[in-house]
């Protein structure tokens, strides 16, 4: 099985990180963003969006994060991080893709902001531009929190493909300052993220940035 991936992309980590937690063994090939090879007519051929990760198994291509995780994770009977039970599989879908929907677009304007505009010599941060995101962050943070208070995964006792969406972005949570010094809950569970072992070897080689 062939992951076609690059080390900076979060999704691509949520994707190593499933595969080390279930157990599979993805082959990976690095797919150069910054040199374009993403747009290239061989790549765009398994993805017309250009886009990683992409996923092949025996001339079998998937694209999009979302489809990708459901699809490692229904590879294991019992499965570990997709149940399926139809309500608790139901719950673990709904938080991906609220995830997807609301809370990693509420992440990016940060992440765009005030590190990926330094790297691209793009200049600083805009303030308007990072107040206008704030109301939206602490909505979307706030809901996380209330769960978390609750339970130490977002769906349940263990972790599951819901914790692995919701925790792609905050890789660059440090060196892209996101203000979430006021939730503590969602900051314990984060730790606990990422000092699983499968998580540590996804995130380990992103690249480091200064803040």
């Amino acid at each position: 099985m062939m992951a076609y991936i690059h080390p900076a992309s979060p999704n691509c980590v949520a994707v190593r990180a499933a595969a080390g937690e279930l157990g599979i063994k993805l082959e990976t090939e690095i797919v150069d963003l910054f040199g374009q090879a993403n747009l290239e007519p061989s790549f765009l051929a398994l993805n017309p969006n250009g886009l990683v990760p992409v996923l092949e198994d025996e001339g079998f291509v998937l694209w999009e994060t979302t489809a990708i995780l459901q699809y490692l994770a229904a590879r294991r009977d019992p499965t570990i991080l997709l149940p399926r039970e139809e309500r608790a599989r139901a719950d673990v879908t709904r938080w991906q893709v609220w995830a997807v929907a609301h809370w990693q677009p509420a992440l990016q304007t940060f992440i765009f902001e005030n590190l990926f505009k330094r790297l691209r010599g793009l200049g600083g941060p805009d303030p308007r531009v990072i107040e206008g995101a704030q109301p939206r962050l602490v909505k979307f943070a706030a809901i996380l929190e209330t769960v978390l208070t609750k339970r130490e995964w977002i769906c349940g006792d263990q972790p599951t493909l819901a914790d692995l969406t919701v925790g792609a972005y905050l890789v660059y949570a440090e060196p892209a300052d996101i203000p979430l010094s006021d939730y503590t809950h969602l900051l314990k569970w984060w730790s606990r993220l990422r000092r699983r072992p499968a998580w540590v070897a996804a995130e380990s080689d992103i690249p480091r940035f200064d803040a």
